[in-house]
């Protein structure tokens, strides 16, 4: 009830200030604006807003992204099933999953844990700028007929001198075997001011992400699911047959995170510039609690630490961060058309850890340059570097370089290529935990992480190619311990992204092959993700109609599992999954801009077969229906 409450306040304040604004709009006419579509035609339903990644901490020059309305991306309001996710899950939407594509495991500096929730739990970097005059909003309502529902709501304005956003995004899932339920928030606000001389500014922005999850640590014998005959209309349809690990485990996590940088761009009288000094504070605070009582299955191990009948497993930290920087460009700076330019920042990082949970309290302090270069308009050159200094993080480093090379700008002609090397402390859960089942402290070795990657991209499509060293990688073995390998294994990826557009058919697809030396390592030989549509209008052009299927595969491979208790994933050698069809379908209505959609999710489950499982013990959802609602407007 508790939760129920607070989305209804948030909602009401929300919807009121937007439906307000909304009105206004609304009044004036601008159905006569037209932009460039992705379809490269002019469109009355182009809508003129550009966004840019929220400059965090090592901000980089911004490029702006236009937002496309030609089509109706249904897949969009919910992040697991983008086309450019390919992830695996515990069952059901909002829940924790894991990217299949393997990469360097985090940025340098502290981290105490990584939580698995990266599509829904925003971070700094997730954030955006908006380009909008005066204002933008998406509203957008899912209700599945599983007793779940959806809500995202974007509010963006300028005023004068001033730019500010606002983002919710809040789900309810009672899930469909047993505990298996989500509550969940997301709520974010940025704020920017310039002065009209551009002396000085500053960027403010604030995340709060609040998730309550029934953890059912997944199925006691998932091949009772796999393996059910689907003339068994009992077992085919009463899910709650089929046993789970845990019938009371809850996990409560809360994460807050603000960020403010003031700038001053030092100018003399007559304008002329010579450099921006800034100041960041970065301020996080993660409350993370999993109870369970009854503990008397395999996940527990008959270890004890504390309590051999309930269990209250937490972690509670905050980092308090300020960073002090000089550079020749300021965070709201763009890329720009210039034939050349030098950019280069530098400065100093220090930040402080304290832990109530696992005690501890930490300083340290990285020095850290960064360049990005233009010469003879078609080359551009960037360049990053970080070492740590002091305490748990000491000896860490990050470099990386790359370049792009314009073959043809106006059909986005590129090709480009990129090295990466990191040495990095592991997350401190891996090096220090004290649990009611687990508890360690281990001494690791640095991890090394070497990538090297090119690509080539003409208009929207894009390949590329990726070799990555790793050694002394740190993960989690199938009795929930972490292991540090000693030998180093290799990762060798293709990535094929495919955006096809005709003036009314529409083909996206997101293509992966892999391999791994060490077995370890799980990622599938192949992934990919297929999106078709077809578009057209109706009633002399007034109604739009699109008719879309979507389609998600990969082959069989060792997943890994998941801890509820650790919130993280582990590898295993015992359960194979993938291999299995994904296929949603979906048929959508606009008018205006308001658009009216029914979405079929896994329409073949069970006709095939049951296996349709990307992490071991967690079916996902089967066949499934969703209504929505999005609504698009702008002044």
């Amino acid at each position: 009830m508790r939760y129920k409450s607070t989305i209804y306040i948030i909602l009401i304040l929300l919807f009121g200030f937007i439906a307000g604004s909304a009105f206004a709009q609304e009044t004036t006419p601008h159905e006569q604006n037209s932009g460039i579509d992705s379809a490269m035609a002019i469109s009355p339903d182009y809508m003129p807003t550009r966004y840019a990644t929220w400059p965090s901490t090592q901000f980089i020059p911004l490029t702006y992204t236009p937002i496309d309305t030609n089509l109706i991306h249904i897949s969009e309001y919910d992040a697991l099933w983008r086309l450019d996710n390919l992830y695996q899950s515990i069952g059901i939407n909002g829940q924790a999953h894991k990217s299949i594509i393997f990469d360097i495991p985090k940025p340098s500096g502290f981290s105490m844990i990584t939580l698995p929730y990266p599509l829904y739990f925003k971070k700094m970097t997730d954030l955006r700028i908006y380009d909008v005059n005066p204002s933008f909003t998406d509203l957008n309502f899912t209700y599945t007929f599983l007793n779940a529902f959806a809500i995202r709501a974007t509010h963006a304005q300028n005023i004068r001198q001033v730019d500010f956003a606002v983002n919710l995004d809040a789900a309810s899932d009672k899930g469909y075997f047993i505990h298996q339920g989500i509550n969940r928030l997301s709520l974010d606000a940025t704020l920017r001011y310039e002065t009209p001389r551009r002396r000085y500014g500053f960027l403010m922005a604030y995340i709060f992400n609040h998730g309550k999850f029934s953890e059912n640590g997944g199925l006691q014998h998932s091949t009772d699911f796999t393996d059910r005959d689907p003339r068994d209309s009992t077992i085919t349809y009463d899910l709650s047959s089929f046993p789970v690990m845990f019938s009371n485990g809850q996990s409560l996590i809360n994460t807050h995170a603000f960020q403010i940088t003031n700038y001053y761009n030092i100018k003399d009288k007559k304008d002329h510039y010579f450099g921006t000094l800034s100041h960041t504070l970065d301020f996080q605070l993660q409350s993370i609690h999993f109870t369970d009582y009854g503990l008397n299955n395999m996940f527990y191990l008959d270890r004890y630490f504390i309590n051999t009948d309930t269990t209250n497993d937490s972690i509670q930290f905050f980092t308090l961060a300020n960073t002090l920087q000089l550079s020749n460009f300021c965070p709201t700076d763009t890329i720009g058309d210039q034939h050349y330019f030098f950019r280069l920042a530098g400065g100093l990082r220090h930040e402080f850890v304290n832990s109530k949970s696992h005690p501890m309290h930490d300083n340290s302090l990285s020095l850290f340059a960064r360049t990005s270069i233009r010469l003879f308009k078609v080359w551009d050159i960037y360049g990053f570097f970080s070492y740590n200094l002091f305490r748990y993080t000491q000896n860490d480093a990050l470099a990386q370089a790359g370049f792009r090379f314009v073959i043809n700008k106006q059909q986005r002609h590129f090709i480009g290529a990129e090295a990466v090397f990191s040495r990095l402390s592991p997350d401190y859960i891996f090096s220090n935990y004290y649990g009611n089942n687990n508890f360690w402290a281990y001494d690791w070795k640095k991890q090394n992480f070497f990538k090297v990657s090119a690509y080539w991209t003409i208009f929207n499509y894009k390949a590329s190619f990726s070799f990555i060293n790793a050694g002394r990688y740190l993960y989690l073995n199938n009795n929930y311990e972490p292991v540090q390998l000693e030998k180093p294994f290799q990762v060798i990826q293709l990535m094929l992204n495919a955006p096809v557009r005709t003036k009314h058919f529409c083909l996206d697809a997101q293509l992966a092959l892999q391999h791994a030396t060490n077995k370890v390592i799980a990622v599938p030989l192949f992934a990919g993700k297929l999106g078709a549509l077809y578009t057209g209008r109706i009633f002399k052009k007034r109604l739009r109609i699109q008719v879309g299927v979507d389609l998600f595969y990969n082959t069989k491979y060792y997943s890994d599992g998941y801890n509820p208790i650790l919130h993280q994933f582990y590898a295993q050698q015992y359960i194979i999954t993938g291999n299995y069809l994904y296929i949603n379908a979906h048929l959508a209505l606009r008018v205006k801009r308001i658009s009216f959609f029914v979405r079929g999710g896994n329409l073949i489950a069970g006709l095939m077969s049951f296996r349709y499982i990307t992490t071991p013990g967690y079916p996902m959802q089967g066949r499934n229906f969703e209504v929505g609602v999005n609504w698009k407007f702008y002044d």
